[in-house]
């Protein structure tokens, strides 16, 4: 693509042709002006692809963007959609109110939990009471039988 300067050089060449002026010319060589419009034809032949290039470029731009505003429409939709169903339900109770129910849940089964634990640790600890209970009723029990017998010797002896 031509930059303003190269399109200035153009325009004054072609400007320079309509005139019919001869322009300077290197050594040996002969101006020939078929030679010029030559080459300004391939100027403008060059600038005229690289402006539709440039063309094209953009439009490709124009369809990407399109598709892009498009994907974003159904993205709007999307979430719109899931918003609804979160907030309002689809056909069930809404999202918020069956969380709420879990969280509701959760927190009776962890007091129900801690209540086990509380009746787990007092059914522990009368178990632990109830051992020591029979094992000193049942030393108590041989410490008798053990006095009983020899009190019965004593007696069996005088």
């Amino acid at each position: 693509m031509l930059n303003n300067r190269e399109l200035e050089d153009l325009q004054r060449r072609v400007q320079g042709l309509q005139e019919n002026n001869v322009p300077p010319t290197q050594e040996g060589t002969v101006w020939c002006p078929q030679d010029e419009i030559i080459n300004l034809l391939a100027l403008v032949t060059d600038h005229l692809n690289a402006k539709k290039e440039e063309k094209e470029s953009y439009s490709r731009a124009v369809q990407r963007l399109a598709s892009i505003e498009s994907d974003i429409e159904h993205i709007r939709r999307d979430i719109a959609s899931l918003c609804k169903v979160v907030r309002d339900g689809n056909g069930q109770p809404s999202m918020i109110h069956r969380l709420t129910n879990l969280e509701t849940i959760v927190t009776h089964n962890r007091e129900d939990i801690e209540e086990v634990r509380e009746h787990a640790n007092s059914i522990i600890a009368a178990k632990a009471l109830s051992k020591s209970q029979v094992i000193a009723g049942f030393m108590g029990m041989v410490i008798t039988a053990i006095l009983s017998s020899l009190a019965l010797l004593a007696t069996l002896l005088k």
